[in-house]
């Protein structure tokens, strides 16, 4: 059976992805350089990212969005708190459907980021 989520994999575009995951939090523990990219696993807060490192994926369409998973979420305290601390621009705070606060942040390649309470 099922037991949980084990990794998000993520097309980046250059090392400037990897060391906007390590700042909010996640650490390397493996890379491999292939021909075509490199792949950087990292983790934290009980899931795995996987980062395929490579410049030549086009830009992801923003309107209309691409089929497929939209963005990642990442639960946390205090959304202005959070955002000081990792000096991140932020937006609208916005409620959920339930009435949780979140906003939206964007990785260097664009990929939406939710920051949720």
């Amino acid at each position: 059976m099922i037991q949980g989520i084990h990794h998000v994999a993520i097309i980046a575009s250059s090392e400037e992805s990897v060391a906007f995951y390590k700042r909010l939090g996640f650490t390397e523990f493996f890379r491999r350089e292939r021909e075509r990219d490199v792949i950087v696993l990292l983790s934290g807060y009980g899931v795995q990212l996987e980062l395929f490192v490579d410049p030549n994926h086009p830009p992801r369409d923003v309107r209309p969005e691409n089929l497929g998973l939209r963005h990642l979420a990442l639960k946390v305290d205090n959304i202005e708190l959070t955002a000081k601390e990792l000096e991140l621009e932020i937006g609208t705070i916005a409620n959920d459907w339930l009435g949780s606060r979140f906003v939206f942040i964007t990785d260097p390649d664009g990929l939406p980021i939710e920051l949720h309470e």
